[in-house]
């Protein structure tokens, strides 16, 4: 009696022991979060990058019952940040918010970590596409024109960018080798200067975001295109560049990563979280203000993006001579 009585103490305590630590860590990861949340936006405040994340942290602070802070780690074409993320403990209280700028910097400079194994990710967030833009005057008046007139005039096009290794740059270098034409670049440091110079006539083009003129006196410039697949609802008159016969489609995308290990119910949670922040009207009409649209995905499908877009603008970068 006393021996089988001594035996169920101890099954009753190894059970107990299996259900606090156990390889599964069940009880650990229905606690989670236990403490406030960190995500590391790799550039500076007000861009964004740095906007769209703050909404999403508030939104997810509510969901999660805990803080969810913003921390902006500027620096080195957002290589700072990423790098701090990669080199964070997986434990789901730190995550990085950032653009497809974690492809095109990595397709222009060695990183000191890789865009694709690095990271886990949670999911895309926002899309937006670009639109391609022209000076007042300026002799092409749609897609088709443009290539004709860059054909007849190799290299006399100037193009403005936000920088060396920009998706601004990248996207208009590929739209170069997808027409079969050559216009010069011009880099700039960030793209509202170069709308500027457009503004004042001394640059022709620029391959922008919608955000990104919207309020400024560059919004009223001549739109040739979107480079989405299906025209822009809030620009229905003006075509995409696929209709001019072209296969050619870029977007701007946002997504929120983990330190590559994350254990998978901490990010089929986030995830979840993700997916119900976009299906809420007012966060979609948030990220309208930004010219986009909610777009959430899975892991594995944000994991295929940042390998196809890094493979793409490598590929890019490389026939342009811009690394």
């Amino acid at each position: 009696m006393h021996l089988s009585k001594r035996h169920s103490l101890l099954a009753l305590g190894a059970l107990c022991c299996g259900l606090l630590t156990g390889p599964t860590g069940a009880f650990a990861q229905d606690a989670w979060p236990a403490k406030p949340v960190r995500i590391v936006v790799p550039f500076a405040p007000g861009g964004s990058n740095d906007v769209i994340a703050r909404r999403l942290a508030q939104r997810l602070g509510s969901t999660l019952g805990q803080s969810v802070v913003v921390d902006n780690r500027a620096g080195g074409g957002s290589t700072v940040g990423n790098q701090l993320v990669a080199s964070s403990p997986a434990d789901g209280y730190t995550f990085l918010f950032v653009s497809g700028s974690l492809a095109t910097t990595a397709a222009v400079q060695k990183t000191p970590y890789d865009p694709v194994k690095a990271f886990e990710p949670i999911s895309r967030v926002a899309s937006a596409p670009f639109v391609v833009m022209t000076r007042e005057g300026f002799p092409a008046k749609n897609v088709q024109e443009l290539i004709a007139y860059a054909k007849q005039n190799p290299g006399r096009i100037n193009y403005g960018s936000a920088g060396l290794g920009d998706s601004t740059q990248l996207a208009t270098e590929l739209f170069n080798h997808t027409a079969g034409i050559r216009m010069t670049g011009v880099n700039y440091k960030g793209i509202a200067p170069a709308q500027l110079d457009m503004l004042a006539g001394r640059i022709d083009l620029v391959v922008t975001t919608i955000a990104a003129v919207r309020g400024t006196a560059a919004e009223k410039l001549p739109m040739l295109a979107f480079t989405s697949e299906q025209r822009d609802p809030d620009h229905p008159s003006i075509p995409t560049v696929r209709e001019a016969g072209l296969d050619y489609v870029v977007e701007v995308w946002w997504g929120l990563f983990a330190p590559a290990g994350l254990p998978p119910a901490i990010r089929d949670r986030m995830n979840r979280e993700v997916a119900a922040i976009c299906a809420d009207k007012e966060f979609a009409s948030f990220l309208k203000t930004a010219g986009a649209v909610p777009a959430p995905s899975t892991p594995q499908a944000l994991r295929e993006l940042v390998a196809k877009d890094v493979a793409r603008w490598t590929q890019t970068a490389q026939r342009a001579g811009l690394q």
